[in-house]
């Protein structure tokens, strides 16, 4: 789950870095190993089922074939990821996109060049089967568990009442984790998770399905997580760039032709959780195509994440220059990988 709105301190901090020219946003923080590969290092927010196209690319080696030695390491936050970058302890992070457009509202210079998430993994689960897609209204007087603001689960959820103009349907915040106990326990009707925990639910809890955001086409494509860098980087590291965005392509066209062996691979990064809940988790994240197809991050994957971040007020608008598709995603590496 990934909070949306920045720590305002840490954040110009960060940005103060890379306006002075510190770190990966200067010489970058690539080296070359004794093995011959170029070491790169992503920062990633955690470690998810979301971000699994990074560790396809890991497993198949398709970093080591293109040159690449990834090191990898883990924020905690996506906030923590993104300043690693700026700090230039790390080339590229992965998180939620908006650190991008908050780094030009900041002065700095992010650019996005590979999806990593391309629909929003959310899902309403209750003990109800009864789907309300076709009947939102069937929410009006309904109790819903969601994330502290300004959490996705509640930024999604509060956008849909606004939006569907729902009347009644009160929100109760519980803490990251404790949604289903929440539902279990009698305290609202439904609860707003992203994966594994919507398939935790479903499997372990009795619970039901009965909205998916990212089977509303209204909702996806949408740059829900993403690979992130600077534009000085790129500009000084193409070779690198182009080849890490490589490996993002490849693991993206793995996943969706090997989806069995893509369950593997999820099964073999989180063996501490349940064999059956990864295959689950990663099969359904596969039908409803919340991983990209390809590393493209699309104008409509970005518009449709702006408009979120514009409705919460994360950022300064939904059409700025500050957001602009043109000003924070540089297409071109993976145009250039999908033809390769």
């Amino acid at each position: 789950m990934k909070n949306w709105k920045i720590s305002t301190v840490s954040f110009i901090a960060a940005a103060v870095l890379a306006v002075s020219g510190c770190g990966a946003t200067g010489s970058g923080s690539s080296s070359s190993s004794e093995s011959g590969l170029t070491t790169v290092t992503i920062n990633q927010a955690v470690k998810t089922l979301s971000y699994l196209p990074l560790y396809v690319a890991q497993d198949k080696g398709y970093f080591k074939a293109e040159g690449i030695d990834i090191k990898l390491d883990t924020g905690g936050s996506g906030s923590a990821a993104f300043s690693a970058v700026l700090g230039g302890s790390a080339d590229f992070s992965i998180q939620d996109p908006v650190f991008s457009p908050k780094s030009h509202m900041s002065g700095g210079d992010g650019v996005i060049v590979s999806a990593v998430m391309n629909a929003p993994a959310e899902y309403l689960v209750g003990k109800s089967s009864t789907s309300v897609v076709n009947n939102l209204k069937a929410l009006e007087g309904k109790k819903v568990i969601v994330s502290p603001e300004p959490d996705s689960t509640w930024a999604f959820m509060t956008y849909l009442i606004k939006e569907n103009n729902l009347k009644n349907v009160q929100l109760v915040n519980v803490s990251i984790g404790n949604e289903l106990a929440a539902v279990a326990a009698g305290q609202a009707d439904y609860a707003m998770v992203a994966e594994p925990n919507a398939s935790k639910a479903t499997m372990e809890q009795g619970l039901h399905e009965v909205y998916s955001f990212p089977e509303d086409s209204g909702w996806s494509p949408y740059a829900f997580s993403s690979l992130t860098t600077t534009k000085k980087y790129t500009q000084s590291h193409k070779k690198e760039t182009q080849a890490v965005v490589n490996a993002f392509e490849k693991a993206c066209q793995y996943i969706y032709a090997h989806p069995s062996e893509a369950v593997t691979i999820g099964q073999r990064e989180f063996p501490d959780m349940d064999a059956s809940i990864v295959k689950h988790a990663v099969t359904h994240s596969i039908e409803m195509k919340s991983y990209p197809e390809h590393a493209l991050v699309s104008k409509e994957s970005w518009k449709n994440a702006m408009t979120i971040q514009a409705f919460i007020k994360n950022v300064d608008g939904l059409n700025t220059k500050n957001t602009s598709y043109a000003t924070n995603v540089d297409p071109s590496f993976a145009k250039a990988a999908e033809k390769s």
